[in-house]
């Protein structure tokens, strides 16, 4: 060991002791430190706003479009990544403001065939609806690639076809803002059903006012063909027929019929947008099958948070944000219309 003098404050020389490698005929070497290893910088918001801006700014970019998908990927992945439910199941996640198409179900295709661990499936759903054979197709999906339970959680609704595809789970995961709604088909942004619940109603007034049916005879023969009351009602039942395929998938966990359920979610309801909260869910699919306040639930409140705060940071630059798949899928954008 060799000694080195160091001058201290109080005037007096003190001796300390470094260790030393001495080696004969060489110069003395003093041993090597290992350098701790840098962590590795995770994404974090502000990332996310300056991807945004530079892809879709006054002054954005080509080169600013193609890197923010993946910054906002690395941003989900390290903010959820490590979350205990991230890691017991697969998730998926359907977050859309815009009805669902039949693109869609390619989306989640693409997410399941993907995942490389065999691990029940967790969709964290969020949709008002949309194409009914979408909706079967995605209920279809999460099932045969889940292990032996497919889980939807609810942050906040899912409306008609996205109720649709919650047919399908083994559990739906809700708290006090989650809500399903009626599977009652559109037409032209009319429900289906619409149309033979107005002639009905034409029907009331006529055997209250005699005197008034050929009035009515008269505008409906120059207003309606009647086709198109067989097709809407055929609509309404196709609904009935996916929903009722879907609950088949897991009868054992339900309280009752599949095909009495699936006429309650089609015909019960008389409002598209009729509020099923928790409460009214269990009492048409079970307590078996609605679960509350859940650490799934929870983690779909997070998942709900980050997307729904890169949606209004998209707003600004006139960017709608939806977000199909997995975590390992990047966001998409659609450039909003003007009025």
């Amino acid at each position: 060991m060799a000694k080195e003098k160091t001058e201290v404050t109080d005037g007096e020389t003190k001796e300390k002791t470094v260790p030393i490698i001495e080696k004969k005929g060489e110069e003395s070497i003093p041993p090597t430190v290992e350098a701790e290893p840098k962590a590795t910088k995770k994404t974090n918001v502000r990332d996310v706003l300056n991807s945004i801006f530079a892809a879709f700014g006054e002054n954005g970019t080509d080169d600013g479009k193609r890197k923010c998908p993946k910054v906002i990927r690395q941003y989900l992945k390290d903010k959820l990544g490590d979350h205990p439910i991230a890691k017991k199941y697969n998730v998926l996640i359907l977050f859309d403001e815009n009805s669902l198409i039949k693109s869609d179900s390619d989306k989640i295709y693409n997410a399941v065939t993907k995942f490389s661990e065999s691990k029940p499936i967790l969709l964290i759903l969020y949709s008002r609806g949309g194409s009914a054979a979408s909706a079967y197709l995605i209920g279809k999906l999460c099932r045969e690639y889940a292990n032996e339970e497919f889980h939807v959680a609810v942050p906040r609704f899912a409306k008609s076809a996205a109720t649709m595809i919650c047919c399908a789970a083994n559990n739906i995961h809700m708290g006090s803002l989650s809500e399903l709604g009626p599977i009652d088909p559109q037409i032209n942004g009319l429900p289906a059903l619409g149309l033979k619940n107005s002639v009905e109603h034409i029907a009331e007034m006529v055997k209250l006012h005699p005197e008034s049916s050929s009035m009515f005879a008269s505008y409906l023969d120059k207003s309606l063909s009647l086709i198109y009351l067989g097709y809407y009602e055929r609509v309404a039942e196709s609904a009935q027929q996916y929903a009722e395929k879907l609950l088949s998938t897991h009868k054992e966990n339900l309280k009752r019929d599949e095909s009495e359920i699936a006429s309650e979610l089609v015909y019960k309801y008389k409002d598209h947008g009729f509020v099923i909260d928790r409460a009214e869910a269990e009492e048409i699919f079970g307590e078996e099958i609605i679960k509350s306040n859940t650490d799934e639930y929870e983690f779909s409140n997070l998942v709900y948070n980050e997307l729904t705060m890169i949606s209004k940071f998209s707003n600004w630059v006139d960017q709608t944000a939806y977000f199909i798949g997995s975590l390992e899928t990047e966001m998409s954008f659609l450039k909003q219309k003007k009025e």
